[in-house]
């Protein structure tokens, strides 16, 4: 078997493959939100790709319009098995204010390919805002 090397192109095809991107996530993936420690309102603590779905990602998108997040790498520089990724999430609020978002991701790949760890930074108190102004 060969060996897997990541590269600019492997990362960026995760992001253009939509959904079926979250395939190459580890489902134990340890995904780190801006701290260890667990913050409902802003979001952050720690997550595998279930509770990242179910905890963070839905109820995000259930406060924007059409539930869509338009997310789109804009710098992506690849060192070994990491992989940093500067990404803008624009979208829509239910209340009508444009969400605006940047985000840094920190991702480790496994000797396969997998995602196995992320670190996200972005900006937790929009966040908090959106889900106190959007019911």
């Amino acid at each position: 078997m060969a060996k897997f090397t990541l590269t600019k192109k492997y990362v960026e095809d995760i992001f253009t493959a939509g959904p079926a991107g979250f395939s190459i996530i580890d489902p134990d993936v340890k995904w780190i939100i801006a701290s260890e420690t667990k913050d409902p309102g802003r979001l952050t603590g720690i997550y595998n790709l279930s509770s990242w779905l179910q905890e963070v990602r839905a109820p995000v998108v259930s406060r924007l319009k059409d539930g869509k997040l338009e997310i789109t790498p804009t710098s992506i520089d690849v060192v070994g098995n990491k992989a940093i990724v500067e990404i803008a999430g624009t979208a829509t609020q239910l209340n009508g204010k444009p969400y605006n978002n940047r985000y840094v991701w920190f991702l480790i790949f496994s000797e396969e390919g997998k995602v196995i760890e992320i670190r996200e930074y972005l900006d937790s108190a929009l966040v908090q805002d959106v889900m106190q102004t959007n019911p």
